[in-house]
């Protein structure tokens, strides 16, 4: 094992912990500031690696997520709107392999949860980082998998606290917005 590939799969870690870290934040703000900082080192780590499909979605995201960020949450449905396109050009330009599909799915459902509300990006965030656990094992990003299944197990565990499941607000909110 060399340093440089130590110092790749540091960056996942310290990414981790700021996507782990943003998902306990109070509001969708505070979660996309965080989200925007972990993807940041996402892209270098999967740039480091040659997972390349990894990188470009990863900019994308940045891009995205900063938009939602900079915007009212009654303009959020735009965004995704208008993030349609990208994706069917990031279909079109990355497809190698059936794994490369895993990451666009998972940046297209998380564009769309994005434009809904705290509980909804929890709920979803379990599915994306499944399939970026998939796709981890597919680029040898071990580190990542280990990382991105832990976020699927600590959303899972806000998904069913208990103030989470009896608050009726809070589980309609999954559904409506």
């Amino acid at each position: 094992m060399t340093l440089k590939f130590i110092i790749i799969q540091l960056l996942d870690i310290i990414a981790w912990g700021l996507l782990i870290f943003s998902y306990y934040r109070e509001n969708k703000k505070q979660i996309l500031f965080f989200h925007i900082l972990a993807t940041i080192l996402y892209s270098l780590h999967y740039y480091f690696l040659g997972a390349f499909s990894g990188v470009y979605i990863c900019v994308f995201e940045i891009v995205r997520d900063y938009l939602y960020f900079i915007t009212d949450d009654d303009k959020d449905k735009y965004i995704f709107l208008c993030s349609l396109p990208v994706y069917g050009v990031l279909v079109a330009y990355m497809y190698k392999n059936i794994y490369d599909l895993f990451p666009i799915i998972s940046c297209a459902l998380a564009g769309w949860s994005l434009s809904r509300t705290r509980n909804v990006i929890i709920a979803c965030a379990v599915i994306e980082y499944t399939l970026w656990v998939i796709y981890d094992i597919t680029v040898k990003s071990y580190t990542g998998a280990f990382t991105d299944g832990t976020i699927v197990l600590a959303n899972l565990i806000l998904l069913f606290k208990k103030d989470f499941i009896n608050d009726d607000e809070k589980l309609n909110s999954l559904f409506n917005k």
